[in-house]
């Protein structure tokens, strides 16, 4: 059985890796430079920096094991960063005791590592599905890459829904899936600092204020040192500033950090990251997955089972548990 997979992220690595260890023949497609989607980690001089995923944890017994063989492997690290959160727009200490991974030395060597004994084509954007009833073609550019027995897409609802409106067509139930977006958008800023304003490394924002998250890279395994700050923007503020250029993103990132320090800073902004597809919309309901075998179609991500990295691998294995039937 030949099956496509579009989407090199952390839920379609999960499942072709499951897949090729049963036997089945799997290529995936990605249209990135390399694999990771969300779960990727940008290579600057000075190191590494985190625009996407921060950090993962593992609650489910399979993930954990999961988690344990990639310890091993030396794919990931456990981050222990101090943490805080906004109470009222102050940092406060906020420890817990979750334990916490990051990819080693890079977000995405996880996903990497699960895709090493896959066919994988990165740089490849599929633009176009054509199904006969029986079989898949998948189009990059007018160009075929070839005829499948099952697709699945493991990208963002958004991305899928443009890939799938003549399947949809056929099958109205689908239409479901997409009457509620899944995910949100996100802003991502890194800020360099002269000095660190608390001493954590991660702080959660609070409901109402326009920043979400900020980490200090440097206190992760592999990342950049020194004064990395990275900002995520709430997906309202996000969204409300979801056409803007980078500059004015750098402009707006800068007056935050201002406020919750409450003192001048000398700080410059690195980068600037748009993520039209990041965040949970907390009303969109959980499906875990989504198999379709009229159509030998399957989905697999986080967005359809709640968020978080654990709950993308999840939604891929059980995925290709489902397809092994």
């Amino acid at each position: 059985m030949s099956i496509a997979i579009i989407g090199a992220g952390m839920a379609g690595a999960a499942c072709a890796s499951r897949l090729v260890r049963q036997g089945q023949q799997v290529t995936v497609f990605d249209k990135g430079r390399s694999a990771g989607g969300r779960m990727s980690s940008k290579r600057t001089v000075q190191g590494y920096l985190d625009l996407g995923a921060q950090y993962f944890t593992a609650r489910d017994a399979a993930f954990m094991a999961q988690c344990q063989h990639w310890l091993r492997a030396g794919n990931i690290a456990q981050w222990q960063g101090r943490l805080a959160r906004l109470d009222n727009g102050i940092v406060v200490a906020s420890p817990d005791e979750s334990v916490r991974f990051v990819g080693a030395p890079s977000m995405q060597a996880p996903v990497a590592a699960l895709l090493h004994a896959v066919s994988l084509h990165t740089g490849c954007q599929v633009d176009q599905l054509a199904f006969d009833g029986k079989r898949w073609q998948l189009f990059s550019a007018g160009v075929s890459l070839g005829q499948f027995n099952h697709l699945v897409l493991a990208i963002p609802q958004q991305q899928a829904e443009q890939l799938l409106q003549y399947a949809i067509s056929l099958n109205p139930e689908l239409n479901q899936l997409f009457a509620t977006p899944a995910l949100l958008p996100c802003w991502a800023v890194n800020v360099t600092l002269a000095h660190s304003p608390w001493p954590y490394d991660g702080i959660f924002g609070e409901t109402g204020h326009p920043l979400s998250w900020l980490a200090r890279q440097g206190s992760k395994p592999g990342r950049c040192q020194g004064e990395h700050w990275l900002l995520h923007f709430s997906a309202a503020f996000s969204q409300q500033y979801l056409e803007a250029d980078s500059s004015e993103i750098a402009k707006l990132a800068l007056q935050a950090l201002q406020q919750l320090t409450g003192e001048p800073l000398s700080a410059k902004v690195s980068h600037c990251h748009r993520w039209r597809y990041a965040q949970q919309n907390p009303a969109f309901p959980h499906y875990g997955m989504v198999y379709r075998p009229e159509l030998a179609l399957g989905l697999a991500g986080d967005w359809l089972n709640g968020g978080r990295v654990e709950n993308a691998w999840l939604s891929g294995v059980q995925l290709a548990r489902e397809l092994q039937r």
